[in-house]
């Protein structure tokens, strides 16, 4: 735009020196026109006319004629002149008009320019901000990168290097950390003097990373720091490689935890039903065969838990998994089906070598005890010879065979079990031996008072022994606590009833003595325990025991309170008949047991 105006400015200087030309040139004209007409016409008239006056009428007449002439001339170079001057105003008119418009543009640009100025002062101000920012978004990258948990590497090599020809060019502290390598050590090292035992496929990953750009991630296991870790590798640049290390020892321990728990039973150890489902599928082909199957039960373990809870019964089936690992051969398959059910699976095992195992296992049971209760496991087995066997039919018959030995095996158990812990309970707490048998007797006079049969009455007995059979589950501190109960230790002692109840049910030969020892602590009025039960809803076991108990539980000396007089006892009969016992019971214990019959103490 400035040489534009330029160029304009000189185009009109230009154009001012032709009329300067052309006034300097009408000059000339006239001055050379009148010189050479003055001269030679006047040369020329006294060459020609002698006569003055005629002289002077032509001199005249030429002076006029002169004057035309050069008035004609003068018109004609002024009018030229003029022409030109009116051409040169037009294109002056249009140059300023053209100047006019450049202008306009200058202002326009000169505007832009301004705006420009102010804008690229404005981006610059931002370039500098955003300068500002990335130094500082580097200072902070580097100091999370430095500072972060996952451990980073970064390796950079030429354009076409293979990546053990890769240097370490940088690494944070937490890769020193986790890899246990220092960064002083291995800084500007090549990559294949650092990582020597990397695997073929894992290798493979990363040289595909550097070459495609694309992440990659696996895991491997350090034998110097005993840790799993993930790899993530990258590529931020042509020709680098970066490696970013996670430790997952954690989730990868938590997951071989998980892994076997879903193949292996917590209680025991031992592999559970659906390791044993998939092993039967693998284990059940010709190269196996024959193939023998064992089913395990423990007899009585619902006792031991009713008896003793179930942290003992847990010990007792720990107890019996000990005792099967040790007995089965190494390569057998133990499994823990739930509850009190094994299964074991024994591959190229026939039937000589399963019974001589399960008699080293019988025997080795019978010196083993959780609570001075002896083990006791019911075994059966069958066996697979052929494929065209039904692997389900040899199961079938595996447990049918055990549960005709636990039919055989598990009701004389059951019944020495139930002494077993009724000794328990009086060694946990003597005197209840003594109130044990003293009710007993008790019980025993009152069914002869009543007239009931032998039978009768020796069954009565019994009851009268075990009625609080339900107290071994019950806490030692409780039972011997020298203070008053609280509520909760109260409710506590409420439930040997209900204990003695599921105990003495699980042999059939107890298990009526079982409901009388259920009720024996229910009232005439109905507001005893479990069930509420009142007047002639209560067996006669059931409120015979409850007298002799309560009688004997007043004049007997406990760990709370001294022993009471019989004369306190009886009153206290007497004023429970109707409420607490049976009114007509309480008359025929007074006068027939108390008074007539002596108990021995």
């Amino acid at each position: 735009m400035i040489k534009w105006l330029k160029a304009k400015k000189d185009d009109l200087k230009l154009k001012k020196d032709p009329f300067k030309q052309e006034g300097i040139k009408i000059c000339i004209v006239y001055f050379l026109f009148g010189f050479v007409w003055v001269y030679f016409s006047d040369r020329i008239v006294n060459r020609l006319v002698y006569d003055l006056s005629a002289r002077m009428v032509i001199h005249t007449y030429k002076g006029i004629m002169y004057v035309m002439f050069t008035a004609l001339v003068l018109y004609y170079l002024i009018s030229n002149l003029l022409r030109k001057v009116e051409l040169a105003e037009r294109r002056l008119g249009r140059s300023y008009d053209d100047l006019s418009a450049a202008n306009e543009e200058l202002k326009e640009y000169v505007e832009q320019l301004t705006a420009s100025e102010k804008e690229l002062r404005i981006q610059y101000r931002k370039i500098m901000e955003y300068d500002q920012r990335l130094s500082l978004s580097e200072e902070k990258y580097k100091d999370i990168i430095s500072q972060m948990q996952l451990g980073m590497a970064l390796y950079e090599g030429a354009s076409g290097d293979d990546i053990f020809k890769y240097r370490l060019v940088d690494s944070n502290y937490s890769y020193e950390a986790l890899t246990g390598l220092q960064k002083g050590d291995i800084l500007g090292k090549y990559f294949s003097e650092i990582h020597k035992d990397v695997k073929p496929e894992n290798l493979d990953k990363l040289i595909r990373t550097i070459e495609t750009g694309e992440s990659t991630r696996y895991e491997r296991f350090q034998k110097n720091t005993n840790c799993y870790y993930e790899i993530l590798a990258s590529r931020p640049k042509e020709s680098q490689l970066a490696i970013i290390i996670n430790d997952i020892t954690q989730s990868k321990q938590a997951e071989e935890r998980l892994y076997y728990l879903s193949y292996h039973d917590q209680l025991t150890g031992l592999y559970n039903r659906r390791f044993f489902e998939e092993q039967l599928k693998r284990l059940n082909s010709n190269s196996y065969y024959p193939l023998m199957i064992t089913m395990a039960d423990i007899n009585g373990l619902k006792l031991m838990n009713d008896s003793f809870g179930h942290t003992v019964g847990d010990k007792y089936i720990q107890k019996v998994a000990e005792v099967l690992k040790e007995g089965f051969k190494e390569q057998d398959i133990i499994c823990r089906l739930g509850g009190d059910e094994f299964i074991i699976i024994s591959p190229n095992t026939d039937v000589k070598e399963i019974k001589e195992m399960i008699g080293r296992i019988n025997e080795r049971i019978k010196h083993e005890a959780i609570n001075k209760i002896t083990l006791s496991v019911s075994f059966g087995y069958s066996v697979k010879y052929r494929d065209e066997e039904s692997i389900l039919e040899v199961l079938k018959k595996a447990e049918d065979y055990m549960y005709k030995k636990k039919l055989l095996e598990s009701g004389g158990m059951r019944g020495k079990t139930i002494y077993t812990i009724m000794a328990a309970l009086h060694e946990k707490n003597p005197r209840e031996e003594q109130h044990s048998h003293r009710v007993s007797e008790l019980c025993e006079k009152m069914g002869t008072a009543l007239g009931m049969q032998e039978d009768e009455i020796k069954e009565l007995k019994t009851v009268g022994l075990l009625h609080d059979i339900g107290k071994v589950a019950i806490e030692e501190r409780i039972l011997n606590k020298n203070g008053k109960l609280v509520e909760k230790e109260w409710q506590e002692i409420k439930k040997h009833p209900e204990i003695g109840y599921r105990i003495l049910s699980t042999v059939n030969e107890l298990s009526e003595m079982a409901d009388y020892v259920l009720a024996h602590h229910e009232r005439w009025d109905g507001n005893g325990y479990p069930k509420g039960l009142k007047e002639n809803e209560i067996p006669v076991q059931s409120r015979i025991i409850a007298i002799a108990d309560a009688y004997d539980a007043m004049i007997s000396e406990r760990s709370y309170r001294q022993a009471l007089t019989k004369e306190y006892a009886i009153s206290e009969l007497v004023k429970g008949a109707g409420t607490q016992f049976c009114r007509e019971y309480v008359s025929i214990f007074i006068d027939k047991v108390v008074y007539d019959v002596e108990v021995s103490v």
